[in-house]
């Protein structure tokens, strides 16, 4: 399995966009058109997984997820791992893969913004806050500490 960080730099932006706007997954597509409309700035990134040439899997390191405030930020964001792909611990590792490029990037904390109950709090998350998000649902803001994990 490979793992690439991309920025919106990369050769590759687009034809990642365009591969992930055909996965069955609505925030796939909102991911797909964040990445067409430009909206990924500075640090802001998609980590993919590939299995030979084939994605199957991504997360978006972002400022804001979807709920409508600035106070938790960076975000780990987006979590998509195909079918097919689900228990071979790749979530886990393009999350690792991220939190390890925002503290590099200088970042103490991060969020992930999930209804998902359990899986994230394996990984050390613990819920801060319930959010209502841009598209109406009850979201959980989970954080975790970056530096002094222990």
């Amino acid at each position: 399995m490979e793992y690439i960080i991309l920025t919106n730099d990369h050769p590759e932006w687009f034809k990642v966009a365009d591969t992930i706007r055909q996965f069955d997954w609505k925030a796939a597509k909102y991911t797909a058109d964040k990445i067409a409309k430009h909206e990924f700035t500075d640090w802001e990134s998609v980590i993919i997984a590939k299995e030979k040439d084939e994605i199957v899997g991504f997360c978006t390191l972002v400022k804001k997820d979807i709920i409508d405030t600035n106070e938790y930020t960076p975000n780990i964001a987006t979590v998509f791992v195909t079918p097919a792909y689900r228990g071979n611990h790749i979530s886990k590792k393009l999350v690792e893969i991220g939190e390890r490029r925002l503290t590099e990037t200088g970042f103490r904390n991060v969020y992930i913004t999930t209804q998902h109950e359990g899986l994230y709090e394996k990984w050390g998350y613990k819920e801060v806050s319930k959010e209502i998000d841009q598209f109406g649902r009850l979201m959980r803001v989970l954080e975790k500490n970056l530096i002094d994990e222990t």
